[in-house]
């Protein structure tokens, strides 16, 4: 027989050995050839590398201790080509010997859809493996594919603009000049009292200046009470002062042009603004009005959640 016909049925005997192999592994987890050595599988979970998905796949490697005949690869090929388990055991030690010998002569050994052998320089057999077809049946008909880098949109936070016309004067400063005009008279007027070592006059000029500070005491706390709720105090809703209580306030102006302009500028806006009333001579301008404080509340973090720099505030009318 002429050599090159040799080489040729050598070939096509080793990829129909090849096939075999590749068919078992579809189901198998270990195919192993006769004193030769075999071919283990691994479960190779789905993975991103690179902006490429890759499915579920088995990862194959070769391992040359395993030589014993457990009769999986023998009694398949006997079954495919029809012949009986000793011509098929025969054929596949025809296999190892030709395979063996192309690796001595440092040829690589070629498992087709599979991978190959070869020794290193150290004399170490090898295989790469070569995979053109995903051998895990759950992930039939699953390919790889490559996606674009997603991006976080950035949402631009609407504008809300605020005009203050005029700044809201400090009253409490007041409070403390008030109180320093009474307690200086009384002061002095009890310096020029004179001064006896009577205990019991003495008793009664004590009592007179407990009596005189306790008596504007009330007078004060009153006067931060109110002072408080007014300049601290606010709310949302659609302003009606006469079924809302808590409203969110945007902005106070000491002229009345002002404050209507402001007015209009807020039905411009969507918002149904009102003037409820003056309080410490500033007309104060509503943008909504609530029932209650956790409704009010609960759209001011929204309002300084989109506009951090709008001032808007809650007060509570009485």
């Amino acid at each position: 027989m002429p050599i090159f016909l040799i080489f040729d049925w050598l070939n096509r005997k080793s990829v129909e050995i090849s096939q075999y192999i590749k068919e078992l592994l579809l189901l198998n987890d270990c195919v192993i050839i006769p004193e030769f050595g075999g071919f283990v599988t691994n479960y190779k979970p789905a993975s991103i590398e690179n902006n490429q998905f890759f499915p579920p796949a088995k990862e194959i490697a070769f391992n040359n201790k395993l030589i014993s005949n457990d009769g999986l690869l023998v009694n398949y090929i006997a079954d495919c080509e029809g012949i009986n388990y000793f011509e098929a055991k025969q054929k596949l030690e025809h296999f190892v010997e030709e395979t063996q010998l192309n690796l001595e002569r440092n040829r690589n050994v070629y498992f087709d859809a599979i991978g190959y052998l070869h020794y290193d320089s150290r004399e170490n057999l090898q295989f790469e493996p070569q995979l053109r077809q995903n051998l895990l049946v759950e992930s039939y008909g699953l390919q790889n594919f490559s996606f674009e880098k997603l991006y976080q949109r950035q949402m631009p936070k609407p504008a809300f603009k605020v005009e203050y016309h005029e700044p809201i004067p400090v009253i409490f400063q007041k409070r403390k000049l008030q109180k320093l005009v009474v307690a200086v008279p009384l002061l002095l007027a009890l310096a020029l009292i004179p001064m006896k070592n009577n205990k019991e006059y003495l008793s009664k000029s004590d009592l007179g200046l407990w009596e005189a500070i306790t008596a504007s005491a009330p007078v004060t706390a009153v006067q931060s009470q109110e002072h408080n709720v007014a300049e601290f105090t606010a709310d949302t809703g659609t302003p009606a002062t006469d079924q809302f209580r808590y409203f969110i306030i945007g902005g106070s102006f000491r002229s009345e042009e002002n404050a209507r302009k402001f007015i209009l500028q807020l039905n411009e806006q969507g918002y149904s603004g009102k003037d409820i009333g003056i309080f410490n001579g500033l007309h104060r301008i509503a943008m909504k009005g609530f029932p209650t404080m956790e409704e009010a509340q609960k759209e001011l973090n929204s309002m300084r959640y989109q506009n951090p720099q709008s001032g808007v505030w809650i007060h509570i009318n009485k």
